[in-house]
């Protein structure tokens, strides 16, 4: 049905004190010690033994740690590896993509061009663009794109190659007449394509390349000599450029080294800077300093007290500082007081490749945690040891948690309709299982309060009845009941009869070998191809996919022959999957889809019927609260397998949440068969798939090797 192989290569982003590459006299920052900074010892080597743990246990491939305290180093060291396959070791001074760090370089360049008066805040940017002087994009301001409120995407690029682009002008006019996600200045919308629009304006009000004014503006008067806006193999920083994995913990993918040619051949404002740790901490200190380098003043401390203003809009995204919210200012992150005058007590900036900034203004504190793990969530963990560290925040020890049986169950607001979360058991704790989004870990932090383990500011706290029983839970004001399953749900072997009769997939036994011919798109990426897909008895499945206009320019082939699951990605050799993966990807399997669970062995439970639009939809687990399971959404009438929710395996991306919708069911040689399936899947820069079937095949014949691979 959809193997998601591609979807991989469409998305191609007193401690033992370890002193910097500079000597202590040249040293922008020099070395001291924690208790000479009045900083905790320990805690300065908690952190350490922390992300030295992250790099042994796989969370990262590698990291970079800098901690600055009154200006001066208490701590700098490099953990895990630089380039895990060529085994080089991740070392201080190494330079690392810093993705959206670069961001608020693009909006201390719009704030010296407003300070020499070339531009104003309220100015429209189809006065500078004409290709914004459409209808749509005609009303949006400089600064609704400084504070990501100009209505436009997160990316119009996202899809594309990035070492094709041929000019930051052509990026930014792609946006000129787009239907917007929101009137400007009435919302919140992270957005690369508005950071790149105004690096667009910067090279047509400065009359030179934004590269080039931020090197010779910002990069160059604050010494930052080991960074560059584009990355070059002449440069001599190169050599020491971190490789880039994409991935989760335990599964990385390396997808560039200093060896390929470079990633952006344009500067993007929005993510090309190419950075170290004690660079990027003389830009926070210039913002420590309000708006002072170390040569003088490059900024008004006006502009500094603008671009630290939160927005009104919430930024939605999670904090790991106890007590503190996520907030955005301009170009700009801030994590403020949750209260109403939202005082800001942290502030700097992350990037998706793995790289985190924050400065703390009252502490006189910098940390930077640089990794280049394109997907971590360990920056959150970091954040909470630091509240800690520099914000006397208490830090929650992990403790031995009582029983983990009285929490298993399922879970839901008290309303009609609503779906049913699940406290399941998974790696040996509980997690959090939320129907086709996530499986969050849950880390014991004392009495019925356990944390979200990738957003540790999160608490999720059970409620009990007077007689001690588990009743519910809640994260923060929201609330789910503990329930269980009605009494008048019919059997689940009652469902899996009509399943099965309804959908007659076991007709595959005496068919032979089914085919389906599809195509399919990614809006989101811009992305689209064919899919040729193969399916016998019992359990044996093939899917062949295809991108590329006028013939394939990737392909990817993922079968398997009921034994072995095994895959070959654009340019690899076939290789076997195991452990997660293959229990994960064999939900293509169309016994797996519409077949009878009792033949292989699942237990399976009727959970809710849900009612809408004049159906009876019950909601089927395949599987108990032991472990993540998959739910089927079945017509109670019709016996359709309409919907499928559960986690999925992305080739470099690991375990991600999906859901599947399954439309206008076509009768094939007796078996009811989907020739619409979208699919949802839980990552915000995919969105939704969309799969078209266009033929149906019955009976065809392949080579003895087929769903091994072994076709050649």
């Amino acid at each position: 049905m959809i193997s998601m192989s591609l979807v991989f290569t469409a998305l191609l982003s007193v401690a033992a004190y370890q002193a910097p590459t500079e000597t202590a006299q040249e040293a922008p920052f020099p070395p001291s010690t924690p208790i000479a900074e009045g900083i905790s010892p320990e805690g300065v080597a908690g952190l350490s033994d922390l992300i030295q743990g992250f790099a042994d246990d796989g969370d990262i491939v590698g990291g970079e740690l800098l901690v600055i305290k009154n200006g001066r180093t208490v701590l700098h060291k490099g953990y895990g590896w630089r380039d895990r396959d060529e085994k080089v070791a991740m070392e201080p001074g190494t330079v690392f993509c810093v993705r959206s760090m670069t961001k608020p370089l693009i909006g201390m360049s719009i704030s010296m061009l407003l300070e020499e008066k070339k531009i104003k805040l309220r100015d429209k940017i189809a006065k500078y663009l004409p290709a914004f002087d459409k209808e749509s994009t005609r009303e949006i301001t400089i600064e609704q794109l400084l504070q990501h409120t100009s209505g436009l995407p997160m990316s119009l690029i996202m899809g594309e190659d990035p070492r094709k682009l041929e000019s930051i002008r052509a990026v930014a006019d792609l946006a000129g007449g787009l239907a917007l996600e929101f009137e400007p200045g009435t919302a919140f919308n992270y957005s690369d394509q508005g950071t790149d629009t105004l690096t667009a304006l910067i090279e047509v009000v400065a009359g030179v390349p934004p590269q080039d004014f931020v090197a010779s503006r910002i990069l160059g008067p604050l010494g930052m000599d080991d960074s560059a806006p584009l990355l070059g193999a002449a440069q001599p920083i190169h050599e020491r450029a971190a490789s880039k994995y994409v991935g989760v913990p335990g599964s990385w993918n390396r997808y560039w080294s200093p060896e390929d040619e470079p990633l952006f051949p344009v500067f993007l404002g929005s993510q090309a800077l190419y950075s170290t740790a004690v660079d990027y901490a003389k830009f926070l200190d210039l913002w420590l300093r309000r708006g002072r380098g170390a040569e003088g003043r490059l900024l008004k401390s006006s502009s500094v007290r603008r671009t630290l203003k939160p927005s009104e809009f919430p930024l939605g995204a999670p904090s790991g500082f106890p007590d503190l919210e996520a907030s955005y200012g301009s170009l700009m992150q801030l994590w403020t007081r949750k209260d109403e005058d939202r005082d800001v007590v942290v502030f700097g900036h992350t990037g998706s490749d793995g790289t985190h900034a924050w400065a703390f203004p009252d502490q006189k504190a910098m940390v930077l945690y640089f990794t280049q793990s394109r997907g971590t969530l360990t920056g959150l963990q970091v954040e909470e040891h630091l509240g800690a560290l520099l914000l006397g925040v208490p830090f929650d020890p992990i403790q031995a948690a009582p029983p983990l049986e009285q929490y298993l169950g399922y879970y839901c607001e008290d309303q009609p309709n609503d779906r049913y979360r699940s406290i399941i058991l998974h790696e040996g704790g509980l997690a959090l299982e939320i129907l086709g989004k996530a499986v969050v870990p849950l880390v014991y932090t004392g009495g019925d309060r356990w944390k979200l383990k990738p957003q540790p500011g999160t608490v999720l706290a059970f409620d009990r009845s007077e007689s001690g029983d588990v009743t519910g839970y809640h994260i923060g004001d929201h609330q789910e009941f503990r329930f269980e399953p009605a009494d008048d749900l019919p059997s689940a072997d009652e469902v899996a009869d009509l399943v099965s009769k309804t959908h007659r997939v076991d007709l595959l036994e005496s068919l032979g070998v089914l085919k389906m011919t599809s195509d399919f798109s990614m809006d989101k990426l811009g992305v689209s191809g064919t899919r040729q897909s193969w399916y016998a008895s019992p359990d044996r499945w093939r899917v062949d996919e295809a991108t590329g206009e006028g013939g394939p320019a990737e392909s990817a082939r993922t079968a398997s022959d009921g034994e072995a699951l095994r895959m070959q990605l654009p340019g690899q050799e076939v290789e076997a999957q195991e452990g997660l993966a293959v229990e994960l990807m064999d939900e293509n399997s169309l016994s797996e889809r519409f077949g009878d669970w009792r033949r292989r062995g699942v237990q399976a439970e009727v959970i809710q019927r849900l009612g809408k639009d004049g159906e009876s939809i019950l909601l089927v687990r395949l599987g108990d609260t032991s472990r993540m399971a998959r739910t089927l959404y079945i017509d109670e009438n019709l016996g359709i397998v309409k919907r499928l929710d559960g986690m999925t395996f992305l080739p470099g991306m690991g375990m991600i949440g999906q859901s599947l919708q399954f439309r206008d069911f076509k009768e094939v040689d007796g078996m009811q068969l989907p020739e619409r399936i979208s699919v949802d899947l839980a990552h915000s820069m995919i969105g939704e798939i969309l799969v078209t079937i266009t033929k149906f095949e019955v009976g065809v014949e392949v080579s003895e090797g087929w769903f091994r691979l072994e076709d050649g």
